[in-house]
């Protein structure tokens, strides 16, 4: 790319006949200060441009960071949804267990006590038994000791 010094230190030949050096010289003049002041405004322009096309970058850089974020929050939503699901599942299985559990041991005490209520009874009926035999049979010696000693009052 030429440069306003390009312009500057170019060198004609001289000919007869040719155009006025002085007017040329001027018209030089202006065009070196016209490049310079496009070629600073191109210089510039091109700042720009890099500066804009650097923070492009850095906003697509962030619009990828912040898509990003969001598909890491998302999925971890799911999964903390899912671990969720997963363990409420498990908290109710293991609750309904237990409650299974519980009523299975229930019943199990339900039936010793009744089967306790059915021995208790048949000792209570048992033991009734034999104190009601054992007050009979001491109801007839009593009966019989009353005879014997109504027999002795009777002979004395």
């Amino acid at each position: 790319m030429m440069t306003p010094v390009d312009i500057e230190t170019a060198d004609f030949k001289k000919v007869a006949l040719g155009y006025s050096c002085d007017e040329v010289d001027t018209f030089l003049d202006k065009v070196i200060v016209e490049f310079e002041r496009l070629f600073k405004e191109n210089a510039k322009l091109q700042d720009k441009v890099t500066t804009t096309e650097e923070a492009l970058k850095y906003y697509k850089d962030l619009e990828d960071t912040i898509r990003n974020s969001i598909v890491r929050a998302e999925k971890t939503v799911e999964e903390t949804k899912h671990n969720a699901e997963v363990e409420a599942s498990q908290i109710v299985k293991t609750a309904e267990q237990q409650a299974v559990d519980i009523m299975q041991d229930a019943h199990k005490q339900l039936y010793q006590l009744k089967n306790e209520i059915i021995r208790v009874r048949a000792e209570y009926e048992s033991v009734k038994g034999k104190l009601k035999m054992l007050l009979e049979t001491e109801l007839k010696m009593l009966e019989q000791y009353e005879e014997e000693l109504g027999l002795n009052e009777e002979q004395e």
